[in-house]
C-alpha cells in the first residue's frame, strides 16, 4: 500500500525542482519522511547561532535532568558564550532521541566540550570561569543511552584526544555514578584526577545547631562579639531580593560593591569588563524571571556591606557570587551574612542543599558551614582499545600539576607572598 502510494506520487507531472525537493525522483521517501527507529539517538554540535532555536528543548531537559547544573542551562551557558570570543566558545553537544518521523523528538543529553584542551591527548568538559560545575545534563529517563552516545561521539570526533576530563563533578552524584557504570559496561578506563570537597549547607537544620558544628565555642564567641561591634556602627538589617524588579536594583548594588573591593583593584570584577557585566545582568534577569535567583545582603544604616547571589536548580541552591565592603572587613561581614543564610536556607523547604560554589579549604565559608560535598575531577578513556593510556595520562598530569604548584610556592616565597 505504502509502496504503491509513493510510485503513484512519483508518476505525477510535477516541476523538476519540486520533484527534487520532495525526493520522488529516486522513487524513495525523502530523509525527513523516513521512520526513525524507536529510541535511535542523534548527536549534533550546532553552530552557535543555531542554538537559540533549541532553547526550549534545552530548558525542558534541565528540568528533568538526573542532576541539576544551572551553569549548563541555556540562560547561563548561552549568555556566557555570547560574550566570549567565537574561537573560545565550546562545542555544545546535543544528544537527541528520535521517534516516529522526528530525529529530534526529545533532547536526552547535553554537554559542552572545549575546542582547545589544555591537557595533551585529553578533551575537557567546558566550565566557564564564572561557573562551578561541569556536570552534563542527562535525561533521567534515558540516561544510559545519552551517556553512551556522548562517549561514542567523543571517540569518533576527537581521535587525537582518546580521553575526556570532567573537572567539577559531584562525587557519588547520579551523573558520576552513571558515567562510571557506563564505562564498566563499555570496557572503558576511568580514573579520578583529583578529589576534593567544598562547603555546603544541608537543609532542614536550625541555624544554631549548624553553626555550633562549624567551629569551636571560642570562635563562635568571637563571631558573636564582632556581630555586636558591627551593630555599634548603626542599625544592622538583612534583606532579600526575589522578584525581577528587586533583583534588577540589587544587581547594580552588588556590582558596585564588588567593584569597590580587591577584585575591582585587580580588574577582575564584573564591572571592569563590559561583556562580563552584561553577562552577569543577563543571567540574573533570566533566572529571576523564573523565580530562581535571589540576592541576600546585610546592611548597616541601609547601606549593603555584604551581598551574595544565589541561583536555584531543582532542589538545590548555589551561592554563586559574594562581595563585601572592605571598610567593614574587621567585623567579618561575609561571615555574618553566611551565618544568617543558615537560618534562611533551613526555613526553605524546597531547598535540600545549598552549594557554596567555593574552592576547597575556603578561608571564610569553611569557618561557617560545617558540611562538605565530595567533588572529583574524572578522567574517562573513550577508546576501549587504548585503555592502558589512561593511567599514563593520569600520572603525567598529576606530575605536571605538582611541579607547577612547587614552582608557584617557590616564587611566592621568594617574593615574600603568602602561599595560598
Amino acid at each position: 500500500m505504502a509502496g504503491g502510494f509513493w510510485r503513484a506520487m512519483s508518476n505525477q507531472h510535477w516541476p523538476d525542482e519540486f520533484r527534487r525537493m520532495a525526493g520522488v525522483a529516486s522513487h524513495a521517501r525523502p530523509d525527513y519522511l523516513k521512520p526513525v527507529a524507536d529510541g535511535e539517538t542523534f548527536v549534533e554540535t550546532p553552530a552557535f547561532d543555531e542554538l537559540e532555536s533549541h532553547r526550549g528543548a534545552w530548558r525542558d531537559l534541565a528540568r528533568r535532568a538526573l542532576e541539576p547544573n544551572p551553569f549548563l542551562e541555556p540562560d547561563f551557558a548561552l549568555s556566557a558564550a555570547l560574550h566570549m570570543p567565537p574561537a573560545q566558545r565550546p562545542d555544545f553537544v546535543l544528544i537527541w532521541q528520535g521517534a516516529g518521523f522526528e530525529r529530534r523528538a526529545r533532547l536526552i543529553g547535553l554537554a559542552a566540550i572545549e575546542r582547545k584542551a589544555p591537557m595533551l591527548g585529553v578533551a575537557r568538559a567546558w566550565r566557564h570561569r564564572h561557573g562551578a560545575l561541569t556536570t552534563p545534563l542527562i535525561d533521567q529517563f534515558a540516561g544510559a543511552r545519552a551517556v553512551d552516545a556522548l562517549l561514542a561521539w567523543l571517540a569518533a570526533r576527537k581521535p587525537r584526544q582518546p580521553a575526556v576530563a570532567f573537572d567539577s563533578l559531584v562525587q557519588g552524584g547520579q551523573v558520576y555514578d552513571l558515567l562510571v557504570e557506563r564505562c564498566g559496561a563499555k570496557g572503558l578506563a576511568w580514573s579520578p584526577l583529583r578529589e576534593y570537597s567544598r562547603a555546603v549547607l544541608v537543609g532542614g537544620e536550625a541555624s544554631a545547631e549548624t553553626f555550633a558544628r562549624a567551629r569551636s565555642a571560642k570562635h563562635r564567641r568571637e563571631i558573636d562579639r564582632l556581630q555586636r561591634r558591627l551593630a555599634e556602627c548603626g542599625s544592622v538589617t538583612s534583606h532579600s531580593a526575589t522578584n525581577p524588579a528587586e533583583i534588577r536594583a540589587a544587581a547594580e548594588w552588588f556590582l558596585a560593591l564588588e567593584h569597590g573591593g580587591w577584585k575591582g583593584r585587580r580588574g577582575t570584577d564584573f564591572l571592569s569588563d563590559a561583556g562580563d557585566a552584561a553577562f552577569m545582568r543577563t543571567v540574573m534577569r533570566l533566572f529571576a524571571a523564573d523565580r530562581r535567583c535571589r540576592i541576600d545582603w546585610l546592611a548597616v544604616e541601609g547601606r549593603p556591606v555584604a551581598m551574595t547571589v544565589l541561583l536555584t536548580a531543582a532542589d538545590r541552591a548555589y551561592a554563586w557570587k559574594t562581595a563585601y565592603d572592605e571598610s567593614y572587613a574587621h567585623y567579618s561581614p561575609g561571615v555574618q551574612l553566611f551565618r544568617a543564610l543558615i537560618q534562611r536556607q533551613a526555613e526553605d523547604a524546597s531547598t535540600a542543599l545549598t552549594d557554596s560554589c567555593a574552592i576547597a579549604d575556603h578561608p571564610m565559608i569553611d569557618r561557617v558551614w560545617p558540611d562538605r560535598q565530595a567533588m572529583v575531577e574524572l578522567l574517562i578513556g573513550v577508546d576501549a582499545t587504548n585503555a592502558a593510556r589512561v593511567p599514563r595520562v593520569v600520572r603525567r598530569e598529576r606530575f605536571r600539576r605538582g611541579l607547577r604548584a612547587a614552582v608557584k610556592a617557590t616564587a611566592n616565597k621568594a617574593l615574600g607572598r603568602k602561599v595560598s
